[in-house]
């Protein structure tokens, strides 16, 4: 389905070689290398909040700016009608969160902004707001709009297709400062392995994706519109995957947590139990196992991005060496829907901490009927999903992402091959 990141916006280096910046979508950051184009090594994707951006303005981002001239030892963080000072050196509040349409000289109505972004190439001393299908022009030699603003997007960014309701701006650097790359989410018609189809394609889905067009300050218009979902993952050489990776994440805590709440709880969820460890009354023992693997995939995956990185060229959406490194490519965003990113999350957290020997491996769609429709059995394994033991399912990885998935959400939803655009 390609990526379902929502870019919030980014936040340029201080002008330092080599040009590398974040770029964040709800509560997570990645950095990107301008001189490579690319991700870069392991240790994303991060926390907004370890990054010490202060709460609430630590998610959820209408866009920031580093402040120029006068202001340079600033950032300003925005979001839903406020804005929040905070000196960059220390990354402390210089001040409480204050009305942006008042401080910025902006529209009363504009509470909400689409995008806040500073300008590149000959348009580097200015700031611009975007609402709706309007922007303002900020300028900060004069720390006030320039004249005879707002005015309309269309006729003055000259980008189709992104004349309004944009969803965040990214910021070239390096051998692209005078770009700026105008994100937005789109309905696309995808098949299983995310590229997109004529609608109503028999097994197809529609999804939301984004795409995006890259402007030039010095030309005043767009230099292309990048539509196909897939295509827009290869263009940012692991920026997608890992921002697509930390929602994955925040999603599997809480399928963990509705399990190992369900596993404390006095009353075992015997259907669940029965589907995914082949046992409706497991022993003390068992269950104990199960619990305490359990915990110790909920532990793993909090501790993200600790031993996990994008790699280029990855043929399969993830890979783990046990007690070291979960890799992911391309494919962990393209194969794969919100809900089966956190399931890769999960079956790789239990690569990742079962390292007193050979995992089972069986994945929860084979040999089963999924949405309907029956799958055939896994030809890595050769095995049907519902046919090992119990003592192998206590080491299986699927066993878990799926046993986690039935509880908390209250069905048999076996997120995998057999529903990969969910």
């Amino acid at each position: 389905m390609s990526s379902s990141t929502r870019i919030d916006g980014s936040l340029p280096d201080a002008g330092v070689s080599p040009a590398t910046g974040i770029v964040f979508s709800r509560g997570w950051a990645v950095q990107y290398d301008w001189s490579s184009d690319s991700v870069g090594g392991s240790g994303q994707p991060s926390r907004l909040k370890s990054l010490s951006f202060p709460p609430p303005f630590d998610s959820d981002l209408d866009g920031v700016l580093r402040g120029q001239g006068k202001f340079s030892a600033f950032l300003y963080l925005f979001k839903a009608g406020k804005y929040l000072r905070i000196r960059e050196a220390t990354m402390t509040p210089d001040g409480p969160a204050l009305d942006t349409p008042a401080a910025w000289h902006l529209p009363s109505s504009w509470t909400k902004l689409d995008a806040v972004f500073p300008g590149g190439g000959k348009k580097s001393g200015f700031a611009y707001f975007f609402h709706s299908d309007q922007y303002i022009r900020y300028d900060w030699s004069t720390d006030k709009p320039s004249p005879n603003y707002p005015k309309q997007i269309a006729p003055n960014w000259h980008s189709p297709g992104f004349e309004r309701d944009i969803d965040g701006v990214i910021i070239g650097q390096g051998t692209f400062s005078t770009k700026a790359y105008l994100f937005k989410t789109v309905r696309r018609t995808v098949n299983r392995d995310g590229n997109p189809v004529a609608p109503h394609t028999p097994g197809s889905r529609v999804v939301l994706c984004p795409v995006y067009a890259r402007y030039d300050f010095d030309t005043e218009r767009s230099e292309g519109v990048v539509n196909d979902p897939a295509e827009v993952v290869r263009n940012w050489h692991g920026l997608l995957p890992l921002l697509d990776a930390g929602p994955a994440a925040d999603t599997a805590l809480q399928w963990c947590d509705g399990a190992l709440t369900a596993l404390a709880g006095g009353a075992p969820p015997a259907a669940a139990l029965g589907h995914h460890f082949m046992t409706t009354s497991p022993t003390p023992a068992q269950l104990s196992a199960i619990s305490a693997r359990m915990q110790a995939v909920r532990d793993r995956i909090n501790a993200i991005p600790a031993g996990f990185r994008y790699t280029p060229g990855l043929a399969v959406s993830a890979q783990t060496t046990p007690g070291t490194l979960t890799e992911i490519g391309d494919t962990f965003s393209t194969f794969h829907g919100p809900n089966g990113r956190a399931a890769v999350q999960i079956h790789e957290a239990v690569h990742f901490t079962f390292t007193g020997g050979v995992v089972v491996d069986v994945p929860e769609w084979s040999g089963a009927t999924v949405n309907g429709v029956p799958i055939g059995v896994d030809p890595a394994s050769g095995v049907a999903y519902n046919s090992i033991s119990t003592a192998q399912a206590i080491a299986n990885p699927s066993s878990y992402a799926a046993f986690a998935q039935e509880v908390t959400l209250h069905g048999d939803t076996r997120f995998g091959e057999g529903r990969r655009q969910e």
